[in-house]
């Protein structure tokens, strides 16, 4: 594609060269430029908690000698005669747009579903990959992977930048997807990764305290998620959660026609007669198509809100109620989202990402639904991150478990102890002896389930479906689910 065809997608540039290359790729890493390549300078950010370049203009001229022909930037330095230089106000914006352009916008020719949320995204893009596979072929972008039509794909980010969306999406649709169901993370929208992408519809699931080291205030937080929010035209439509307090600040903010979905609060699609067991969740839901009977694998009523936000997000595609049903009753596994660990012990073992106080208070709720005869939780928060909700869990943990355990969870630069002394600030009965510290997350999760007798219920929480852990000096791998598991054989227990 011609360099000028390419640009012609940025109203805001300043170009020196009158050179027209064309352009084989374009790229923010300099790594991976080559010859004919546009290299976009940006701050490399990856949430696997890590800065990769924190800038990437002292690249430029490591990116020219790799091959490139162009470069843009957002700070202007000098580059050879023979190099076009575009100078942009953003140059994330301009990598998102430019991006979107030379791979041909692949993503208006399926119909995408976003989600945004600080909880239940993953589940809920499942959810809906469950429902619109009845009928349809469909993708998913998320936090573990994305997937194509079941094809399970590696991902590094939650929301991957531009130029690798831009290849995911092109995959998916060189597989003839008629539907991809997307994560929209806050840090994707700040950072412009998803700026000129069309939805076909938005689902929002809920607003609680999350990224603070990042957004700094909850109101920079919210503002992240509205932003998203106020691209989806008239003609689309967005799902939003009645019974979480800042419902209004994004119906407000909605120019889509906006579906309501809730328990408590007046909703377009809800659910009635609704009963949380061990074994899942029966429910009629109840939606302006009729209503129907489900009986769904999924345990908790925080995962009844995801159901219901998923059937609220695609509730005007050409999806039928009894396909709706079909989808729902499918066994949908989500790794590390309220997971089961089972060798055929008589105790639970429970994983999940539960890593904030909303998510922890929504997993301790669905616990108690089970009716187990004690509740054992292992948690820790990582290093290195928002220090505010320490004793927020802990005060949960506490009011809702009859035995917890203290532990670390990525404890990264910082150091163990002041992430320990900033939890313990949260419980309430310090001299309680029902909880301990177990610094070891592998002694901690052996000890939870060694102690466990039949009839109860341990949770291990925070790492969910992460496969490392990260400590000031290296990185080991670490699976909540995979030590969970290998415990319980150690123990006898074979399945």
């Amino acid at each position: 594609m011609k360099l000028s065809k390419l640009l012609s997608v940025l109203a805001d540039k300043k170009i020196t060269g009158s050179q027209d290359p064309e352009i084989a790729g374009v790229v923010y890493d300099p790594l991976r430029v080559k010859p004919g390549f546009l290299y976009v300078a940006i701050d490399i950010y990856t949430q696997l908690d890590k800065i990769e370049i924190p800038d990437g203009h002292p690249f430029v001229n490591d990116a020219i000698k790799a091959g490139a022909v162009a470069v843009m930037l957002q700070n202007d330095m000098p580059v050879p005669d023979n190099i076009v230089k575009i100078v942009v106000p953003s140059s994330r914006r301009a990598l998102a747009l430019v991006a979107g352009e030379f791979y041909n916008h692949p993503s208006r020719k399926f119909k995408l579903i976003g989600i945004t949320g600080t909880n239940g995204k993953t589940t809920t893009t499942h959810i809906i990959e469950s429902i619109m596979m009845t009928k349809y072929r469909v993708g998913l972008i998320g936090t573990l992977y994305y997937k194509i039509n079941g094809r399970i794909c590696k991902s590094k980010d939650t929301t991957p930048e531009p130029p690798d969306l831009q290849e995911i999406f092109t995959h998916m649709l060189e597989e003839k997807l008629d539907y991809c169901a997307m994560e929209v993370s806050s840090h994707g929208v700040e950072f412009f990764r998803v700026a000129g992408i069309d939805y076909e519809a938005g689902i929002w699931t809920n607003f609680t305290q999350d990224h603070l080291d990042f957004h700094i205030t909850m109101d920079e937080y919210r503002n992240a998620k509205l932003k998203w929010v106020k691209t989806l035209n008239e003609d689309k439509f967005m799902a939003v959660n009645m019974d979480d307090p800042s419902a209004d600040y994004f119906i407000k903010a909605a120019r889509a026609k906006v579906v309501r979905y809730g328990l408590k609060n007046p909703s377009d699609v809800t659910a009635k007669d609704y009963v949380l067991h061990a074994g899942g969740t029966d429910f009629r839901l109840v939606t302006p198509k009729g209503e129907i009977d489900i009986k769904a694998k999924l345990r908790g009523e925080f995962n009844l809100y995801n159901m219901l936000g998923a059937v609220a997000g695609i509730l005007n595609q050409p999806i039928t109620l009894e396909e709706i049903k079909t989808g729902l009753e499918k066994n949908i596994v989500v790794a590390g989202r309220f997971q089961p660990v089972e060798r055929g012990q008589k105790f639970s073992v429970i994983i999940d990402y539960a890593h904030t106080p909303d998510g922890m208070e929504k997993v301790m709720n669905a616990a108690r639904a089970m009716n187990p005869s004690r509740i054992i939780t292992v948690f820790g928060c990582g290093g290195d991150r928002d220090r505010s909700k320490r004793p927020q869990m802990a005060a949960i943990v506490e009011a809702n478990c009859d035995y917890f355990i203290i532990t670390e969870d990525n404890p990264r630069t910082e150091d163990p102890s002041q992430i320990m002394n900033d939890i313990v600030a949260g419980v309430k009965n310090q001299k309680s002896e029902n909880f301990e510290i177990v610094y070891d997350r592998y002694e901690a999760i052996k000890r939870a389930i060694e102690i466990a007798k039949p009839g109860d219920l341990v949770i291990v929480a925070g790492k969910g479906h992460e496969s490392t852990q990260t400590l000031k000096d290296k990185t080991l791998h670490f699976n909540d689910y995979e030590v969970a598991d290998e415990i319980l054989q150690k123990m006898g227990y074979k399945g």
